[in-house]
């Protein structure tokens, strides 16, 4: 076979393939039209929600599910449930337990829940995750902390970057061991009528001292 011949196949070739895209582009245009599609939501409750559009052709329909969930069969999906309040790029957002971004947070959830900060993430899949690798000990400290009703409502502020825990008083916790300190949570009782806005550190082997 010549080189010239050779060369001629592949423009055909090349020509067919640019006039089939042309052709799906076309099909996709002409026969795809946005149309409502409502999804059942099953979460602690299950609630008919539209979410929003659905893109179908003659042939298809793609449903839309809402990034970060989850599958379950049967037109529906699951939710992830939000457990933590996360402070990012100057947002407030819900976060699961595995700490993926689930739903924004309004101002009232704000101020009733402690918020954490310092975390990164990252876009992958559709959803934002956390990026730090050693999240999930510093998520079981925060919930083992937050469990405690008593402590709860002394706490205002997690800082996951710099390892400082904040209190409703203005009271700053330098944290060497969250681990340590969900163990060792009731000390933080002990700053509940501090009359002053000093620095403690609370060290790995379970000791509250204070700084300055």
């Amino acid at each position: 076979m010549s080189l010239s011949l050779r060369a001629g196949i592949c423009v055909v070739v090349l020509f067919a393939i640019w006039m089939l895209c042309i052709a799906n582009f076309v099909l996709e245009s002409f026969f795809t039209a946005p149309v409502e599609q409502l999804t059942r939501i099953v979460n602690s409750g299950e609630i008919l929600v539209e979410f929003p559009l659905a893109f179908r052709r003659t042939w298809k329909t793609d449903i839309i599910y809402p990034p970060g969930s989850i599958d379950v069969s049967g037109g529906r999906v699951f939710l992830k449930p939000g457990k933590f309040v996360v402070s990012y790029k100057d947002k407030y957002y819900w976060v699961s337990e595995d700490f993926v971004i689930v739903d924004y947070a309004d101002l009232t959830e704000i101020f009733n829940h402690p918020v954490i900060g310092g975390v990164r993430f990252l876009l992958t899949n559709g959803v934002y995750v956390a990026s730090e690798r050693d999240i999930d000990i510093f998520a079981g400290a925060v919930e083992g902390i937050l469990a405690d009703r008593s402590v709860l409502a002394l706490v205002s502020y997690f800082d996951f970057e710099n390892n400082v825990l904040l209190l409703r008083r203005g009271i700053r916790v330098k944290v060497m061991d969250w681990e340590s300190l969900e163990v060792n949570r009731e000390l933080l009782l002990q700053l509940e009528n501090a009359s002053d806005r000093s620095e403690y550190i609370f060290l790995s082997d379970g000791k509250l001292l204070r700084a300055r």
